[in-house]
């Protein structure tokens, strides 16, 4: 039920921002309308009710998943900002950040998540902190007039709801940035969402809206760069040239043109501040006073100054963009003698192209069927690397797309060498924790003894021959971004349970003892052994099975896959990339005998396949000679151009000569290791004996 005093507060603030700020609440209001019509005309779907009951306190269950679908570019690039040092500090301060979207509906939460004890729902996605749902609060402040109150903060007994009595609330809107362009104009960035605070006061104090204002203008920045860093330069100033890539800087997308496309809030700020009216520049009569307001470090740029900065060349800040466009990346230029830029430093990146991945060249010969509609298959480009035409392994790829961010511990089961960490390298890749380390750990290559100091660390002293400096583990190693455990089933069950725990407490203590340190990681198992029957064994736990199959996924094996020639191409490219060479021209038939083999060791043996059939071919060609299955001696293949010199196996009752394995003289042999040049371990290994025997035989005439 709604809270009795939310209407009281809403007029009331409503009414005191109006008197602070008519103009910018003004605009506020109109934009809001704008954008709430916009979203109404084209939002909810029909099945969706036009108005909740306000006494709700979460949404449904769908009306939660349309809206993160929404808002689902906004939520990565709020994940990717807060991950590392902000997760850090909010563990530290026992802090919750929520993402809301501009109706104040919670899309995602991070941080200590239990900070409300039995009102913990409150903090969950799905959770509404609108007035009229939770009444007074700083995230329904910043989101009933998000340009006025851009930053709020609420404390203590000001909250309505009981719960958050004793709490202190801070919330920053997340605003999109304004943009020009020649065909539509002026765009002014409506709020896209807010981020709010939930903590103790005493222990974070005055540095919330600190940090939330930084965590801000850096979300806010990404987003120019992804909407605009394809076709525009992006521009970057700064006083402090080692401030340059901090969200502190001025951000501006310019055109090939050299004209300013969209800004960031301390962009506009920035050339508002050192913007040259004119008599002849249109609203010259109230354009002071918004360049002065702009000029203001806690407020941003009003409509008036966007208008008058958005679509101008920098020429009009005596800035020549033809030698600012020329500059490489990493390359910056620090002003001198610049009349109103002095002492800035810039820096200009040029426009990124789009990645699209380009599916591999059609070869009739290695073409089957599925193909076709396989490549049509929408996953990421990192991803999409890993297949070339098999449509099995195509759905694979594309399921891993829709989870590569879910939050969602993954199983991966597949026979050896079928390229499970391949499929997780790529996997991060596509993830936002991209930039965060991936961590992977071999379970069945460490010993039983070791495998708890490698995973959770130890102290000084925590056992014999123990390094005295102690030592991080790889759990620690981990936090901010993945953890690959490979081999999960060949675990220790002693390990298991304490690896149990850190996935349910999130904390990892140390052998030797000390203060559980929190962590936050993506978790990927995999193993080529059936966990649930190892489970039925007692050889696995069953909770900690249920804890790592959030979602389990099988890799076909390569003898199922219908794209063997595609991949043996791009194995063939990239290993010739290694090797500094030119790529050989691949024969049909190279290629069919590569796709008969049924590949017992999967792509790990088609890796070496390829590997020796590179060192065998001296020529321009690939030739099916050059392909060395399981069991194929090199020797048998006296057909080959390359196996010049080889000792061929002819039948003795044919040639009247008897065979390799017949050799029993020292003559005999010592005629044998003449015609291969003296080749010892050669001879021994045609012979199927050690070379100490060989040696033996060839003294023991």
């Amino acid at each position: 039920m709604p809270l009795p005093h939310a209407a009281k507060h809403s007029a009331r603030h409503a009414a005191h921002h109006s008197a602070k700020h008519p103009a910018r609440h003004a605009e506020d209001q109109a934009l809001d309308r704008d954008s709430a019509c916009a979203t109404s005309a084209a939002a909810l779907p029909s099945s969706f009710p036009s108005a909740l009951p306000p006494s709700t306190l979460r949404s449904p269950p769908e009306e939660l998943v349309w809206r993160q679908r929404q808002a689902a570019s906004l939520m990565a690039t709020v994940a990717s900002a807060v991950a590392g040092h902000t997760l850090n500090l909010l563990d530290h301060w026992q802090a919750c950040l929520v993402l809301t979207d501009r109706d104040g509906v919670v899309l995602a939460s991070y941080g200590h998540q239990q900070l409300l004890g039995n009102d913990a729902a409150l903090l969950h996605p799905g959770a509404r902190w609108r007035e009229e749902s939770l009444g007074h609060n700083a995230i329904a402040e910043t989101l009933n007039a998000p340009r006025a109150n851009r930053l709020a903060r609420i404390a203590l007994e000001a909250h309505d709801a009981e719960c958050l009595k004793g709490l202190a609330s801070a919330s920053a809107a997340l605003l999109a940035p304004a943009s020009w362009s020649a065909s539509r104009g002026l765009t002014p960035g409506a709020c896209e969402g807010c981020l709010g605070l939930i903590c103790d006061p005493y222990r974070v104090r005055q540095y919330s809206l600190g940090m939330l204002g930084v965590l801000a203008d850096d979300i806010e920045q990404r987003r120019l760069g992804e909407a605009h860093g394809h076709d525009h330069h992006l521009l970057r100033l700064h006083l402090n040239r080692s401030q340059l890539d901090s969200p502190s800087a001025a951000l501006l997308a310019i055109t090939p043109q050299g004209q300013v496309a969209a800004a960031s809030r301390r962009g506009l700020q920035l050339l508002a501040a050192h913007l040259e009216l004119t008599p002849a520049s249109e609203n010259a009569a109230n354009a002071s006073n918004s360049t002065a307001h702009a000029a203001d470090s806690d407020s941003c740029a009003t409509r008036d100054d966007i208008h008058l900065l958005l679509g101008q060349p920098l020429a009009r800040w005596q800035l020549d963009w033809a030698p600012l466009a020329q500059l490489a990346e990493a390359q910056c230029v620090t002003l001198t003698q610049h009349p109103r830029f002095t002492g800035y430093t810039l820096c200009a990146a040029p426009p990124r192209p789009r990645v699209v991945p380009r599916a591999p060249a059609k070869h009739p010969e290695s073409q089957p069927p599925a193909e076709t509609a396989a490549r049509e298959t929408a996953c990421h480009p990192s991803l999409a690397r890993l297949h070339h035409g098999d449509a099995g392994w195509a759905r694979v790829c594309e399921l891993l797309t829709r989870l590569v961010n879910a939050r969602l511990p993954l199983l991966l089961q597949g026979e050896t060498g079928v390229g499970k960490e391949e499929m997780v390298k790529a996997l991060h890749q596509a993830s936002h924790r991209a930039h965060q380390p991936l961590v992977a750990i071999n379970c069945a290559a460490l010993p039983d003894e070791l495998v708890e100091a490698e995973l959770f660390g130890y102290r000084r002293g925590a056992f014999t021959g123990a390094d005295p400096a102690g030592r991080e583990g790889r759990l620690l190693e981990a936090n901010g971004g993945r953890l690959f455990l490979d081999e999960i089933g060949d675990m220790p069950l002693h390990v298991q349970a304490r690896l149990l725990r850190v996935l349910q407490e999130r904390e990892v203590t140390p052998l030797g003892g000390g203060k559980p340190q929190r962590v936050d990681f993506e978790l990927v198992a995999a193993t080529h052994q059936p966990l649930s029957e190892l489970v039925k064994a007692g050889r696995f736990r069953a909770d900690l099975y249920y804890r790592l199959c959030g979602a389990t996924i099988a890799l076909p094996p390569l003898r199922e896959r219908h794209d063997i020639a595609g991949l043996s191409r791009a194995l063939l490219t990239r290993l010739c990339r290694e090797q500094q060479r030119e790529l050989p021209r691949i024969t049909p038939a190279f290629l069919d005998r590569l796709t008969q083999h049924d590949w017992p060791g999967n792509v790990r043996e088609l890796d070496n396949v390829l590997r020796l059939a590179l060192a065998l071919c001296d020529g321009p060609t690939l030739e099916p000679c050059h392909v060395m299955l399981a069991g194929d001696c090199l020797a048998s293949q006296g057909d080959c151009p390359a196996s010049e010199g080889q000792i061929a196996r002819q039948p003795s009752q044919t040639s009247g000569q008897p065979s390799l394995h017949d050799l029993s003289s020292a003559e005999e042999l010592q005629s044998a290791l003449d015609s291969l040049g003296g080749n010892v371990s050669r001879l021994a290994r045609e012979l199927g004996i050690s070379r100490t025997t060989l040696y033996k035989r060839l003294g023991a005439a």
